[in-house]
């Protein structure tokens, strides 16, 4: 009996192998009705180390983001620019080295939050600078952006908070005040306004200048009700400018007589703060999708709108928008492409990988990528918070990455070639068998690029390229099981596959021996209990260049046992082109 083999397909290996052990491994399943078959197994992207100079720091990427021509990266506690020609330069220290970053940008500031400080580089004045404004979160865990405010969530509470419209370094009053209203003392001889604290009144900051009671005299020429600009001195000393560049400058007024009496300082600041209140819980990240705020807690997310309602938080709940999971792994959370995607669970336990479009969530990950988390999870020492979700677009198709370190495994969920009746997911991983190395990701200078999760190395990402930095990627696919209905033994006598022949890639392998296989390889190893144990590698030859028509097949295999279903394995190594088109199979039913 000869009969198709259909050897495509994703990751579905469940919970007990003899039911279905179905692996495919650095490769992903392509559909097209109109094909030579309606399906194929493509090869997963390459990677190439863009060699950048990231001055010897040490530990791995922890954010990337793009904005106005750089592409900004966090590497330990470093803050680098990359520009367009491929040059790197430190813009900033932190006072983390390790975990999740968030990281977002208004029209001239990138900001950064750790889970214990704010950061803000001002791409115009470039310079790097801590938030010190008293009414910043004093757990800031993530930030977004909308509307002119960033958003920053306190972790161990329920609540977030705005900045101030367009303006980071602003976030509310000083203690025990809406505003950030203090008296000064300004001193014509040295141009300086003393304060008791510059904390709220960084550099570049919009602040007016007032009166107290009983009213004092300004220092000349200052007037009452302008706008100026701080330039920050000491912890206690300032000056202003007339413009925001003047202030960036460090041009200051010339202040030609001392104020008198009370007269006071204010910022632009005022407190804009809300709390997620569905449920009891604390907040652990937020996002925006559709121009609307997500805010999510360990099991459940609240959708907010911006109703331009209130005179100290624009943002509203809106009730139709309460999604009943929420996320256990804040670098879960992944948005792009019109999409956003995040490992869920609610108060029962780890839920499924959800994709949201609109308003509403739906699961896109199947029962045996769910087992598999589920494993994780229920492991004290593994778990899921180190959880890190990526989203990319190569050649016109979308994947979700999905990296789990301390599990030491990677999964990708094909968005493109997925529908909510079947969701396609592979695995990628080196070559030794551990998680790949892809922690962070930006799209620049038409070119997607990955942080290394451990080292600070920045690759390109080419699909044309078929090593991960000069090291070989194995391409590995475990195959559905044959089995009589009546469970008779089968005897096989030949396996074809049906492969991309004679590509010029196909030779000058240096990780190969090609004077014992002077061809690509591909090796077949037979399964005949059903996925649970493999037999020795047979190869099978790709054939020469050139050789379009040339055949990859193995005959004689031999017989399964009564009842045990018979499963093949391929694996391939070569830095080469490997592109599954399907299989066949010649076997015969044995009689009892």
């Amino acid at each position: 009996m000869i009969e198709d083999y259909d050897i495509v397909g994703s990751y579905n290996a469940q919970r007990y192998l003899p039911f279905d052990s179905e692996r495919t491994i650095n490769m992903f399943e392509y559909i097209d009705p109109d094909g030579k078959k309606p399906k194929a197994l493509f090869p997963t992207s390459g990677l190439i180390n863009t060699n950048s100079n990231f001055s010897a720091q040490i530990g791995g990427f922890r954010a990337q983001f793009v904005f106005n021509d750089l592409m900004y990266m966090v590497i330990g506690d470093k803050l680098f620019a990359r520009n367009l020609s491929g040059a790197t330069s430190i813009k900033g220290t932190l006072n983390t080295s390790a975990g999740y970053c968030g990281i977002d940008a208004n029209t001239y500031q990138v900001i950064i939050v750790d889970g214990l400080n704010g950061y803000i580089y001002d791409t115009i004045a470039e310079t790097f600078t801590e938030i010190t404004d008293t009414a910043f979160p004093t757990v800031p865990i993530d930030v977004c952006y909308l509307d002119g405010f960033f958003i920053v969530a306190n972790g161990g509470t329920n609540a977030f908070q705005l900045s101030s419209f367009n303006q980071g370094l602003v976030w509310g009053g000083s203690p025990g005040n809406i505003l950030s209203t203090i008296p000064y003392t300004g001193t014509a001889t040295t141009d300086l306004l003393t304060v008791s604290s510059t904390d709220n009144f960084q550099t570049g900051i919009a602040v007016k200048v007032g009166v107290g009671l009983p009213p004092g005299t300004q220092a000349v020429p200052l007037v009452a009700g302008t706008t100026y600009f701080t330039i920050r001195i000491s912890p206690t000393t300032l000056k202003l400018a007339t413009s925001y560049d003047n202030a960036i400058a460090g041009i200051p007024i010339d202040l030609t007589v001392d104020s008198i009496g009370n007269v006071t300082l204010t910022n632009s600041g005022q407190v804009q703060q809300g709390a997620i209140t569905s449920h009891p819980g604390t907040i652990v990240a937020c996002r925006t999708l559709h121009r609307r705020l997500f805010l999510f807690s360990q099991f459940f997310i609240e959708g907010w709108e911006n109703a331009g309602a209130g005179t100290n938080l624009p943002f509203r709940r809106n009730n139709a928008m309460l999604i009943e999971v929420g996320t256990p792994a804040i670098g879960s959370i992944s948005v792009g492409f019109d999409r956003m995607f995040f490992l869920s669970q609610d108060r029962d336990g780890i839920s499924s990988v959800m994709q949201v479009d609109g308003i509403t969530a739906r699961p896109v990950s199947n029962r045996a990528l769910d087992f598999q988390i589920a494993q994780y999870a229920s492991d004290p020492i593994i778990g899921v918070k180190d959880a890190r979700g990526i989203l990319i677009k190569e050649n016109g198709l979308i994947f979700y990455r999905l990296n789990f370190t301390n599990a030491d495994h990677t999964y990708v969920y094909n968005v493109s070639m997925s529908d909510e009746q079947t969701v396609r997911w592979h695995e990628e991983q080196t070559f030794r068998g551990n998680r790949h190395p892809a922690q962070t990701h930006a799209f620049f200078d038409g070119n997607n690029y990955y942080g290394n999760f451990a080292k600070a190395i920045l690759y390109q990402v080419d699909s044309n390229t078929y090593n991960n930095a000069g090291e070989n990627i194995p391409r590995i696919r475990i195959g559905k099981p044959i089995v009589p209905k009546t469970y008779q033994r089968i005897r096989i006598d030949r396996f074809q596959l049906d492969l991309v022949q004679g590509d010029l890639s196909q030779i000058n392998d240096p990780n190969i021996n090609q004077s014992f296989y002077p061809y690509p390889i591909v090796y077949l190893s037979q399964s005949k209990d059903g996925g649970q144990t493999y037999g020795y590698e047979i190869p099978g030859p790709m054939g020469a260049v050139g050789q379009r028509t040339f055949r990859t097949l193995w005959r004689k295999l031999g017989a399964t046992p009564r009842g045990q279903a018979w499963v093949p394995q391929i694996k391939f190594f070569n830095n080469s082109l490997f592109v599954v088109l399907g299989a066949s199979i010649a076997y015969e039913v044995l009689p009892e």
